[in-house]
């Protein structure tokens, strides 16, 4: 094989390369991050005027419900599990307590 033909199917690959995967990863990571805090200031807002919370906190708490499930499904691991059912079992929880509040 000479290198331009080699170059040629690594062009066609779809393959994603370790760098591009790497910077996904980190984005996602920094982005949930960004998410926490930008939630915690929300929930911290709202419990300093005396407004309800638990909208946030169940769409948070959904939200890592939903990533520990998928996590599971290809993992398999009994934290995963537990995690996914706690977390969903909080966001159901939180969504009903602000609807019974703000009823």
């Amino acid at each position: 094989m000479d290198r331009d033909e080699i170059l040629n199917r690594n062009k066609q690959s779809t393959k994603m390369d370790e760098g591009t995967q790497y910077i996904k990863m980190q984005s996602r990571r920094f982005g949930e991050i960004g998410l926490s805090i930008f939630f915690i200031a929300l929930i911290i807002y709202k419990f300093a005027k005396g407004l309800p919370s638990n909208d946030l906190l169940a769409v948070f708490w959904g939200y890592l419900g939903v990533a520990y499930i998928y996590k599971y499904k290809f993992l398999k691991t009994k934290q995963s599990l537990l995690s996914a059912i706690c977390g969903m079992i909080a966001a159901v929880t939180f969504a009903l307590a602000y609807i019974l509040q703000t009823w």
